[in-house]
Order: structure tokens, then C-alpha cells, then sequence
């Protein structure tokens, strides 16, 4: 464990477990934030579980996963449609008074949560192996120190939403980014564009790759940018849209 290059390979573990939980936590955080203080816990402790039974799930099946046709692009789509849900003020509605209704169910939070995981986690596997290459402890510590990480930052997420609602709209347009680059790291829609691609290259291979290719490089890197802009401005409409602007008149 303590030979360099092992101290190296645990150190980008740890550098890439801290960037990849964050896009977990702001899932978790947008899904939650309209439950109660019970439910919240419990959606926050469930979706954590469940994102990392995932990433336990896709090691075992990676190379199998990596090679379905359009996968990534399936994810990166319907990652989009979690975000644009969790951008909805239907989401977190607020009545007359100003108070939040809290109409979302804990099931309904658990499966938006689980969903978004699914998609996420193929990318954060993938990050993980190639870091760890084939090192099984390195992999278990990854996916273990993932799960402290992700409470933690859903939690710190969700109690700042609740001051800030700008951070909602912002959380929305991350989500749009990471799609728009799951959506470019399927081999499939690479090839699309003249570009071919090894399933289960890592990020920085892909965009090795894509030097070659300044038309493809251009839309992969300007593409995730645009759903992200999209995502915040449409979040800031439709919250401007739902929040009450007449208050009570007193007689």
C-alpha cells in the first residue's frame, strides 16, 4: 500500500472521488429539498446507498456494459430529463404564504435520485478503473470513501438551497453539462462524427482523440456548455413564474 506508485494511484482516487461525488450530492441535494426533515434524511441516506450499490454493480459488468450500442447516449438523455425536472419549481413548490409545499413523495425522490445515479455512475466507474487499474482494494476504497462524501455534500447542498435558489437553477445547468458530456463520451455518437473510439477509454483519451478531430472537439466541448446555459436560464424563468408576487393585504 505504501509503495509510490500505489500512493500515487490513491491519491487521484481520492482527487477524483471528491470532483465525482459532487455531481451525487447536487443530484440527491435537488431531489430531496422539498421533502420533510425525516424524509430528507432517509432520501439522502437511500440515494447515497443506492449510488454506490451501482458503481459495485457496473465494475462487475463494465466491460459488458461499455459495449451496448448507445448506452452513454441513452444516459446522457435521460440524465437531461432528470435535470429539467429538478430545475421545475413543481418540484418545490411554494403556496401563497410562502411556505413550501411539500408534496413530493420519498419514492418519488428515491427513483428521480436512482435514475440520475444510473446514468452518472457508468462515467465515475469508468474514471475509477482506469485510475485504479485492475487494483481490486484501490476500487473497494474509492467506492467507500464516496459514500461519506456524498451524505455530507448532499446535506451542505440541500440546507444552502434552501436560502439560495439560485443554487437550484445553477445544480440545474451542472446536470445539463455532465449529460451533454456523457452524451459525448458514447463511442456511437463519436463515430457519428468521423471520430472512432474504444469503449472504456478514459475522459482524458477521448479528448487525445479528439485533438485530431478540431470539428468533433469543437462540438463536444461547446454542446454540454449550451444544455448548461439552457437548463439555468429555463430555471429561472419558471422559478420566477411559480414564486407568489402578491402578498396578503392586511385590511
Amino acid at each position: 500500500m505504501f509503495e509510490p506508485e500505489t500512493l500515487t494511484k490513491l491519491f487521484k482516487l481520492v482527487i477524483a472521488d471528491i470532483l465525482l461525488a459532487g455531481d451525487n450530492a447536487l443530484v440527491i441535494a435537488m431531489a430531496t429539498r422539498a421533502l420533510e426533515g425525516k424524509q430528507q434524511f432517509w432520501g439522502r441516506i437511500i440515494g447515497s446507498a443506492g449510488a454506490v450499490l451501482l458503481r459495485v454493480l457496473f465494475i462487475l459488468i463494465i466491460a459488458w456494459l461499455l459495449k451496448v450500442p448507445y448506452v452513454q447516449l441513452v444516459g446522457g438523455v435521460l440524465l437531461l430529463w432528470i435535470s429539467w425536472k429538478l430545475v421545475n419549481p413543481e418540484q418545490d413548490e411554494v403556496d401563497a404564504s410562502g411556505h413550501h409545499k411539500h408534496g413530493q413523495t420519498l419514492r418519488h425522490a428515491i427513483w428521480m435520485i436512482i435514475v440520475a445515479d444510473a446514468t452518472m455512475s457508468l462515467d465515475n466507474v469508468v474514471a475509477i478503473a482506469n485510475i485504479a487499474q485492475g487494483d481490486t482494494k484501490l476500487v473497494v476504497f474509492g467506492l467507500l470513501l464516496s459514500i461519506p462524501l456524498v451524505v455530507w455534500g448532499s446535506s451542505l447542498i440541500a440546507n444552502l438551497m434552501h436560502t439560495h435558489r439560485w443554487i437550484v437553477w445553477l445544480g440545474g445547468g451542472v446536470l445539463g453539462h455532465v449529460a451533454g458530456g456523457i452524451i459525448f463520451h458514447d463511442p456511437s455518437v463519436l463515430g457519428w462524427m468521423g471520430v472512432t473510439v474504444v469503449p472504456g477509454t478514459s475522459s482524458k483519451g477521448i479528448a487525445e482523440i479528439l485533438g485530431n478531430h478540431p470539428g468533433a472537439a469543437w462540438a463536444a466541448a461547446t454542446v454540454p456548455w449550451l444544455l448548461a446555459g439552457v437548463l439555468v436560464v429555463a430555471g429561472y424563468f419558471l422559478g420566477r413564474a411559480s414564486t407568489p408576487t402578491d402578498s396578503p393585504k392586511s385590511a
